[in-house]
């Protein structure tokens, strides 16, 4: 975001490679809208490696199977069909001094049918985050929010944004800015957020100085507090 707002080209840049954060949808395309460059991520944990790479003749991401063996299960602990979002449990097939077998790293994925580049790999359509990044809504419904963020952030001149959630009502908006957010950008943002969630939480507005990285370098844009047991 700075660099479109100061005009940074960088002619020499051929791609940009991503890591360890969630890649949001709206991410590729500012890519290309400032650089002209495509956006690549990959999907890997300090524990065991590379866990999948993002197919580069369509999209999702294909598990490194000759290294690991990767599954996506569901709250019964069974395999998710494709389409279906459940919890990364891996098996190393390599690491003979100190084997990980399914082991929970702590991430959810959606599980993606056979890719049309041919690969024959396994694939996964979307890597979701943690269990604390699902914000949940009065009536019960959890899910990981898709804002958009990037795409309207920069009309406000917004550098930076985190949604905290502590209480199911109501979501705590973080954002670092030069100045308050006026009546009709509040508004605006309000009915993008209401519109994308799809429930009408109450947004507690807060101006910060800073937004810091957690204790392991990655920025989360969504936080939730709330108690496991509390709907």
């Amino acid at each position: 975001m700075l660099a479109r707002q100061k005009g940074v080209l960088l002619p020499s840049l051929r791609e940009i490679r991503t890591f360890g954060e969630y890649v949001t949808d709206d991410l590729p395309a500012l890519a290309r809208a400032v650089w002209n460059v495509p956006l690549i991520d990959a999907y890997s944990s300090q524990e065991c490696g590379y866990i999948a790479l993002q197919c580069p003749a369509a999209s999702g991401y294909h598990v490194m199977s000759e290294n690991l063996r990767v599954e996506v299960l569901n709250t019964e602990g069974q395999p998710c069909a494709p389409g279906e979002t459940g919890r990364v449990v891996v098996t190393t097939l390599h690491n003979f001094a100190m084997p990980l077998i399914r082991y929970a790293v702590g991430d959810f994925a959606e599980v993606g049918a056979a890719c049309e580049c041919g690969r024959g790999l396994p694939r996964l359509t979307r890597i979701m985050g943690r269990q604390r990044n699902l914000i949940r809504t009065p009536d019960g419904r959890r899910f990981w929010p898709v804002f958009g963020v990037y795409a309207w952030i920069a009309k406000v001149a917004v550098s930076q944004l985190r949604v905290v959630q502590r209480r199911t009502d109501v979501l705590e908006m973080h954002y670092v800015r030069a100045r308050d957010l006026d009546p009709e950008e509040t508004r605006v943002i309000t009915d993008h957020v209401h519109r994308t969630l799809g429930w009408p939480f109450t947004l507690d507005w807060r101006r910060c100085e800073f937004i810091p990285a957690g204790p392991t370098g990655k920025f989360e844009d969504v936080i939730c507090l709330l108690p496991d047991d509390e709907t």
